[in-house]
């Protein structure tokens, strides 16, 4: 068992919020408190949101450390009582399901709600209460078009939230990518870091900026102090700007109460969508040309620009939601045209709600295509993807080209099998869960060391999976 810690709260250490009540209303105050923290063994962790016009979710667990590895085992709460109720009087209790999640049903949220759940564990009692805030809005968003081809420059997301200049506003922001919430994404922030004052939040995002062939929503909600708090620790533990050494381990600041950690949240969300294309690849045919991407369940349509000349735009010819071929998760497109010249392409995505992406980058008929090793599956398993594919006539041995970017060519990553390189079979390893990987098998003809020809898989591509999948 863990020795006594007396946890001393200082200025420069989180502070729990105490609120005095007055006869004009109630005031928020910092306190410093000292906290005997007897025989720590775990953390109660309570994580709890109502969203607008979605039922209440709830989802219960112990944990020795904030940052524990993804693969640590979760202890999980499958016995607690828990109610959720509202200011006009209305009771709802929740439903177990798995996985430490407890579900409602019939309250809904509302904007301008007050809601209160109550939680019991065994003689143990906590309680929440959160107020349903008006949704920001967004006054609009672009992306930046990727740099050239087998450049990594990748795109650029900039948008713009309303932020009322005589407020004090906290935002909680999430980050969903192909129908996944990333939720290390996860962040708050306030209207003192507002770029453009007095109107509207306008910042760059601190993680990383869209791929390419992502279907990304960002989502905003106004948040209340104790909500912000525990979202601004917490983003800045994930990140590595604090130390979890220097935090109490009830750190980031729950709304339960003392000895807990989490939140819970009434939250209603203004979404922007913004979409990138996949990168295409194009191949001479006898009778045109075949165009080559990932496809991407959340797009809709595809609509490919060409014209006889580089520089295409949305001006140029345009072949609008082609029909494809969906071959191992690559979409295949013939374009059956005479060849006296070369071709440029570039390629939109549409998604079910009519909006559209950027244009990929530029592509040539001169570009080679694929050629190589064929029927290239891919396995994926918490932290690793496996490669398997058939025999290539004439092969010396064999590579893996790979990006965690679609257009991967003999520029990017590489890796092979140094005892055995004849072997039809990888083992990609080490790998960060929810993040898609792109694959071409190399087949290399000659002598060993002295290649004279490589040729190319068809590119294929897997989201490593999380360890909960």
């Amino acid at each position: 068992m863990r020795a006594l810690k007396k946890i001393q709260y200082i200025i420069a250490a989180i502070f729990l919020p105490v609120l005095f009540f007055a006869c004009e209303g109630f005031h928020e105050a910092i306190v410093p408190l000292d906290l005997d923290v007897y025989n720590v063994e775990t953390v109660l962790v309570i994580n709890a949101e109502i969203e607008m016009d979605n039922p209440v979710w709830v989802q219960i667990s112990y944990s020795e450390n904030i940052d524990a590895l993804s693969t640590t085992a979760i202890l999980f709460e499958e016995q607690a009582s828990i109610c959720l109720s509202t200011v006009s009087g209305d009771v709802e209790k929740l439903l177990y399901n798995s996985k430490g999640i407890y579900y409602g049903s019939r309250i809904r949220g509302q904007i301008g709600e007050e809601y209160t759940l109550d939680i019991t564990i065994g003689e143990q009692s906590y309680m929440a209460t959160s107020t349903m805030l008006a949704p920001p809005g967004y006054q609009g968003g672009t992306l930046g078009a990727s740099g050239a081809k087998d450049s990594s420059g990748g795109y650029s997301e900039e948008w713009v939230v309303n932020d009322p200049s005589d407020q004090r506003n906290r935002y909680l922001f999430e980050w969903w990518t192909n129908g996944q919430h990333l939720v290390y994404r996860d962040w708050a922030i306030d209207d003192n870091r507002v770029v453009n004052a007095n109107e509207g939040l306008r910042l760059f995002n601190p993680t990383s900026d869209p791929g390419e062939n992502e279907y990304t929503v960002l989502r905003t909600a106004e948040i209340d102090k104790l909500t912000y708090d525990y979202f601004n620790m917490y983003e800045k533990i994930v990140r590595g700007i604090v130390s979890v050494e220097s935090q109490t381990p009830y750190n980031p600041v729950s709304n339960f109460g003392q000895r807990t950690m989490g939140n819970f949240r009434a939250v209603a969300f203004s979404s922007l969508i913004l979409m990138t294309p996949p990168s295409i690849q194009a191949m001479r045919l006898d009778h045109g040309v075949e165009i080559r991407f990932p496809f991407n369940t959340h797009f809709a349509a595809y609509n490919l620009y060409w014209q006889r000349k580089p520089g295409v735009s949305k001006e140029s010819e345009v072949l609008r939601n082609i029909d494809f071929e969906n071959k191992n998760k690559n979409a295949v497109f013939v374009h059956n045209i005479a060849l006296t010249d070369t071709l440029y392409y570039r390629i939109e995505a549409e998604d079910y709600l009519g909006n559209v992406s950027v244009l990929s980058a530029e592509e040539s008929s001169a570009d080679s295509g694929s050629g190589g090793p064929s029927n290239v599956k891919l396995i994926a398993e918490p932290g690793q993807i496996r490669i398997t594919w058939d025999p290539f006539e004439g092969a010396t041995g064999y590579g893996i080209y790979w990006s965690t970017k679609s257009g991967v060519t003999e520029k990017s990553s590489f890796m092979y099998n140094e005892k055995n390189p004849l072997l039809t079979s990888y083992t990609h390893n080490d790998l960060s869960s929810g993040v898609t990987y792109y694959y071409r098998v190399a087949a290399f003809l000659g002598d060993k060391g002295e290649y004279k020809e490589v040729k190319l898989s068809e590119e294929v591509s897997s989201i490593n999976m999380l360890p909960d999948d």
